[in-house]
């Protein structure tokens, strides 16, 4: 028996240290692999993630500076300092005048009983 075992050993066991070089290798190179694939994920996330950020500190800056034109133009038309604010304002008296004296026309009442009268009975005003 020994003699068997030691030509068993003789003819199999540089084969079998070979092939546990090679599947140590395959699996350093399998990890190797994994890792690099997953850097590679990490880093396509990240610029995702970072172009929609910038996509949102785009958004909200204009958000701000619309905010601030509104806030300068109301600012502009309660105090009346130039000439151009005291036009705005009137404009918009007259627009809000020409609203309450179209509101108030009796014509206009008249042609609102009647669309209300006829969307009661289903045809079309």
């Amino acid at each position: 028996m020994p003699s068997d075992f030691q030509q068993i050993a003789l003819w199999w066991g540089p084969g079998v240290l070979i092939l546990m070089v090679f599947v140590y290798g395959g699996l350093r190179l399998a990890r190797y692999w994994i890792e690099k694939t997953m850097e590679v994920k990490r880093q396509q996330m990240d610029s995702a993630f970072g172009i929609a950020r910038q996509y949102v500190e785009q958004f909200l800056g204009t958000q701000r500076s619309q905010a601030d034109a509104l806030s300068r133009l109301a600012a502009c038309v309660e105090h009346r300092d130039t000439h151009e604010s005291f036009e705005h304002q009137e404009m918009l008296i007259a627009l809000k005048a020409l609203h309450r004296d179209i509101a108030a026309l009796p014509c206009r009442e008249n042609q609102l009983k009647i669309d209300d009268c006829r969307l009661s009975i289903g045809q079309q005003p």
